[in-house]
């Protein structure tokens, strides 16, 4: 049996914890504004509408964990930035599929129809799958584990209400 020996050892208060958040929120905001800015460079019109429903998505995050009576803490952060993550992927899975529809010569409200409906099967897998890891790490894991999988599962839930409906909706009134 191999000995134990302590190398190190460290005491920390609540400052760190506190730090920690404030960091972490800066850093969210500064991927925000990056993410904004390179959306509008890439897809205009289009990447501002996909920055309000990911501006959405965030709000209903964090309603929803008003509404449970959640704390944030680091790994619900770490779980709001892998929404992030996931709604910009899935917007841009749209605007892909939408760009390709265009590019067939077909109008550009049908390409937005077609575009959404076309991404949204593998936009409903890659959440489902997701949410299912969720569902595990909450079963079997502990403490900020189980933080970490509520929130990438509220997420989850507000992407693909402000993907698929909020984002199209958008779409639409821009289009009328």
């Amino acid at each position: 049996l191999a000995p134990v020996t302590f190398e190190e050892e460290r005491r920390i208060g609540p400052s760190l914890g506190a730090e920690s958040i404030k960091q972490g929120f800066m850093s969210c905001l500064i991927g925000l504004g990056l993410l904004v800015l390179f959306s509008l460079f890439y897809y205009k019109v289009a990447g501002f509408l996909a920055f309000l429903a990911l501006i959405y998505n965030l709000l209903l995050i964090i309603f929803f964990m008003y509404w449970l009576n959640a704390t944030l803490t680091l790994p619900g952060i770490a779980g709001m930035v892998l929404t992030v993550g996931m709604a910009i992927d899935a917007s841009v899975l749209i605007y892909e599929r939408i760009k390709e529809t265009l590019l067939e010569g077909i109008t550009f409200r049908k390409a937005v129809e077609v575009g959404f409906s076309d991404a949204m099967v593998v936009i409903l897998d890659g959440n489902i799958t997701t949410f299912l890891v969720g569902l595990v790490l909450y079963k079997f894991g502990t403490g900020p584990i189980q933080g970490f999988a509520i929130t990438m599962m509220l997420g989850i839930v507000a992407t693909l209400l402000t993907g698929l409906f909020f984002l199209k909706t958008l779409f639409i009134v821009v289009l009328d």
